[in-house]
């Protein structure tokens, strides 16, 4: 008889989850040193600082993505904002129902997708917008080889934050600009400063120019950001689109335009529209 343990199957040095698959001990090890990091003993903390530098390693040449997160930010480290590529289909059904509903009776409305990832986003939004043509940008060129590998839509494309089709793309009716202005570690290290790596002027210039890209009367959505829209010199020219749930709390620092934070948690509009020009149109 095998003994069942906390949903594993412990079999001759391997361990069997609930679905039957098979982890071998590195994985074990590492989930077991992961919890000696906020131990109450010195030696186990010990251990997990100790071990913390050959894992990244390891992982480095190992994981595809991980490498990329790290290779991305040291080239491009002043365009760079959020270190993650984490996405997920359909991680914002609200506004894309909002989104969809605004341009019920819009043809082709022309969509960006502002920080893609691995495209998740851009097909999420197909399927609310079915009609429309959607770019994804993101700066992470091994996420934009995930883009252009699994889908091949001919109404969507992908391009890199710094290529000349981006930088001289506009006339945009939505732009998405999702956990894309954040840096992970305001979140991790609890600092009352923003991170030096993504300051508030960072924010506003990257706002800046996506603003003179959209037409007006167009969408701006942005959410999970470490700052405020509203803080930025362009928020005259918006106004919220009056829609459900267009604020929600999120459990998140919030940092002024001194780079200081001023809250724990945001309240923030997440839609806005255009309601006059860019300057720079």
């Amino acid at each position: 008889m095998i003994k069942c343990m906390s949903d594993n199957l412990k079999i001759h040095g391997l361990f069997l989850t609930k679905t039957g698959k098979s982890r071998g001990w590195g994985m074990d090890i590492k989930a077991r040193i992961k919890l000696y990091k906020d131990s109450d003993f010195l030696l186990k903390r010990s251990v997990y600082w100790f071990a913390l530098p050959f894992w990244r390693i390891l992982q480095f040449f190992r994981d595809a993505r991980f490498r990329a997160e790290r290779v991305t930010r040291f080239r491009y480290n002043f365009f760079h904002h959020q270190g993650s590529t984490f996405t997920m289909l359909h991680r914002y059904p609200v506004l894309f129902r909002a989104c969809a509903a605004y341009f019920s009776a819009h043809p082709n409305p022309k969509i960006l997708s502002f920080g893609c990832s691995t495209g998740e986003e851009v097909v999420s939004l197909a399927e609310y917008l079915p009609t429309a043509t959607i770019m994804g940008v993101d700066i992470n060129e091994w996420c934009l080889s995930q883009c252009r590998k699994n889908n091949k839509n001919q109404k969507h494309n992908f391009y890199h934050r710094l290529s000349p089709e981006f930088v001289s793309a506009e006339g945009f009716d939505a732009i998405f600009c999702m956990a894309v202005f954040q840096r992970s570690e305001n979140r991790i290290n609890h600092n009352s400063d923003a991170d030096p790596g993504f300051t508030f002027e960072n924010f506003e210039q990257e706002i800046q120019f996506l603003d003179v890209k959209l037409k007006s009367g167009g969408l701006f959505i942005i959410d999970q950001a470490d700052f405020s829209f509203a803080d930025t010199a362009l928020a005259a020219r918006y106004v919220p689109l009056d829609i459900e749930k267009n604020r929600i709390v999120r459990n998140r620092p919030l940092f002024d335009k001194d780079n200081k934070k001023c809250a724990d948690s945001q309240y923030l509009y997440r839609v806005f529209v255009k309601t006059s020009h860019s300057l720079q149109q």
